[in-house]
């Protein structure tokens, strides 16, 4: 069994982890460990690569953090 944990930082932050434990899916969680999505080999492989692209997982991890933001600002 193998593993890949990859940290995902948005405005220099880590908020949010892309983890795989193979042979399972690609999955991307948020920093307080939320489930934002899933991947398989073909959506996020670089083609002949074993190499992650991670453009996919950063935007939902921007999402996330974003969403947490305004959802924090609108209850001051």
């Amino acid at each position: 069994m193998a593993y890949f944990l990859k940290p995902l930082t948005y405005n220099s932050q880590v908020a949010g982890f892309l983890v795989r434990s193979y042979p399972s899916q690609w999955t991307v969680l948020d920093a307080q460990s939320a489930v934002l999505g899933t991947f398989t080999d073909a959506e996020i492989l670089v083609p002949r690569t074993n190499t992650p692209d991670l453009r996919a997982s950063v935007k939902l991890v921007q999402k996330s953090a974003d969403e947490k933001a305004i959802q924090a600002r609108s209850m001051q």
